[in-house]
């Protein structure tokens, strides 16, 4: 079986006639530039859209879901070869259509389709009213045929018994592990596996984009969404609507790398992000006071107590012994979601410190029970990622292995071809992203000796380029996972763009701020941006 981080990596969730990619008119700026065989000609699909079936019917605000299926060329350089089908899911517009809205929840591994049945509610105001929800699930993640790789012979080999590498003893076994799952890839992986890059998810919805009859572009996209975004809007510019970008990606660490000797997903500085996103919620637990978060006065030395504690394995929870990579992967899920950091993880670090004072059987189940919540909120996280991501219907086994997630970041990004680089960044991120930064280091390790070919269609710039209409790009000040630099690059790359900040915690601005939601209907709806500079309120404070 594959291994499991402990949480999904670039996630939030609260959790096509004649022509179907047209060639563009004149490129403007730097995307002229874009290779040719970017744009593909092959003649538009039909859809034929049928109710879904069963309970995914309708959606819990009671609008009609319709569902779709289309044969897409499984490789866009070879557009009347063989084809992949790629699922669509739509809710219908309610009242005065403007056109289609399409949206992807993140991941690598979030199924868009999903996601369609309850964005138009969360994004703003209005939307459901004026737009046709449309996602798309990504190729090889959400409907079959899916990314998977096969072991010829053997069970696959045992992952590390922690969710990622510390030491050298364990930094080589996972390094044998991925290896051995890369061999086994390279002869026994599905087709589709070559075939996931993000550039080729962006084609499959330009497709459906002109299925559907919407002249332009209008997108929502959230975490690895914002990848998907930006990647649209540079390979065709003169193609946007309205395309907002939210908890956004650094388009050139994610893909080609200022420096393409470090690991993707540690130059990405999400470690960093994490760290900054954590110790800046505890000094507010501090300026608020005991009265609102119970470890005020003292809260970063009690995580850092908490840490110590879990170094020395002397950190013990229902009589199990707990070491830092529980606790790091753990206490990251808490703060993908603001309200969690005072919920789960405040209340957590606070029965520590009672256990370490009183000793007692009553201190010892109540820092079970907190255990047990914490535990519980990173795995609704890690349900709708890439890490163990089994979608229903589907069994993984010890012959079986999803590379989903792989199969796009591999494609996109360069990386080192020497496994140790992520060791050696490893060692780096202990004091440039303190605690976080070897759990995102790790994540992309299974690149280094990828054998699949998707990297050969995938798009790493140029990035800088005029769009048809600007971008809105939001950014959330404390963002554990895409620290708000990211949205800084994005917004520098894109003409005319605007950054939307919200100053507050968790990942991502996703109905979490009226005056978040507000602005993007406007953008979305009447293609209206804020003035630059506009900050926004989160609806509540960290610790009300």
């Amino acid at each position: 079986m594959r291994r499991s981080l402990g949480l999904p990596l670039f996630l939030v969730l609260p959790v096509l006639a004649v022509l179907a990619v047209a060639p563009p008119g004149p490129a403007h700026g730097a995307a002229a530039a874009a290779r040719a065989g970017d744009q593909v000609d092959i003649p538009v699909p039909t859809l034929t859209w049928k109710t879904c079936p069963g309970d995914a019917s309708r959606t819990a605000h009671g609008q009609t879901v319709e569902c779709a299926t289309v044969d897409l060329p499984l490789d866009y350089d070879d557009p009347t070869g063989a084809t992949t089908p790629v699922s669509v899911d739509r809710v219908p517009a309610s009242g005065r259509r403007i056109g289609s809205l399409f949206v992807n929840p993140g991941g690598p591994g979030g199924s868009a389709r999903d996601f369609a049945r309850y964005a138009g509610y969360l994004i703003g105001p209005g939307i459901r009213r004026h737009f046709d929800v449309i996602g798309v699930d990504p190729r090889g993640i959400g409907a079959p045929p899916y990314a998977l790789c096969r072991y010829p012979s053997e069970d696959a080999p045992p992952g590390l018994a922690v969710p990622y590498p510390v030491t050298q003893h364990q930094a080589g076994r996972q390094i044998r592990a991925d290896r051995i799952l890369d061999e086994d890839c390279a002869s026994g992986r599905n087709a589709i596996v070559d075939h996931m890059s993000t550039a080729d998810y962006v084609r499959d919805i330009d497709v459906v984009r002109q299925a559907v009859g919407d002249e332009q572009l209008s997108y929502y996209g959230i975490s690895y969404g914002s990848m998907v975004g930006q990647t649209y809007a540079a390979m065709f510019p003169d193609r946007v609507r309205a395309i907002i970008v939210d908890g956004v990606l650094d388009p050139i660490e994610w893909t080609a790398g200022r420096d393409p000797s470090v690991p993707s997903t540690y130059r990405l500085g999400s470690g960093h992000g994490a760290h900054e996103a954590l110790v800046s919620a505890l000094r507010e637990c501090d300026r608020v006071g005991r009265d609102r978060c119970s470890i005020a006065g003292h809260a970063e030395r009690i995580w850092q107590r908490t840490y110590r504690l879990a170094r020395h394995g002397r950190l013990r929870v229902d009589g199990h012994r707990l070491v830092t990579q529980d606790l790091v992967s753990t206490a990251l899920g808490a703060l993908y979601q603001a309200p969690a950091i005072k919920r789960q993880l405040v209340r957590f670090l606070h029965d520590v410190a009672e256990q370490r004072r009183h000793r007692t059987a009553r201190a010892s189940r109540a820092l079970a029970s907190d255990w047990a919540d914490l535990v519980r909120v990173r795995d609704r996280q890690q349900a709708a990622g890439p890490y163990g991501y089994a979608p229903p219907g589907r069994a993984l086994t010890n012959r079986v292995t999803d590379v989903g997630f792989e199969s796009v970041v591999c494609s996109d990004a360069v990386n080192p071809t020497d496994p140790w680089a992520w060791q050696r960044a490893s060692r780096t991120a202990d004091t440039a992203q303190p605690w976080f930064g070897r759990l995102w280091t790790w994540a992309s390790s299974l690149c280094a000796r990828w054998p699949g070919a998707g990297g050969d269609d995938a798009y790493r710039g140029p990035w800088r380029t005029t769009t048809s209409t600007p971008l809105l790009v939001v950014g959330n000040t404390h963002d554990p996972a895409t620290p708000i630099q990211g949205a800084r690059t994005a917004t520098r790359q894109f003409a005319g763009s605007v950054l939307l900040t919200l100053d507050g915690w968790g990942h991502g601005a996703l109905n979490t701020s009226a005056c978040v939601r507000t602005w993007m209907a406007a953008y979305l709806i009447d293609q209206e941006l804020p003035p630059a500079g506009t900050v926004c309120r989160p609806y509540r404070p960290l610790f009300p």
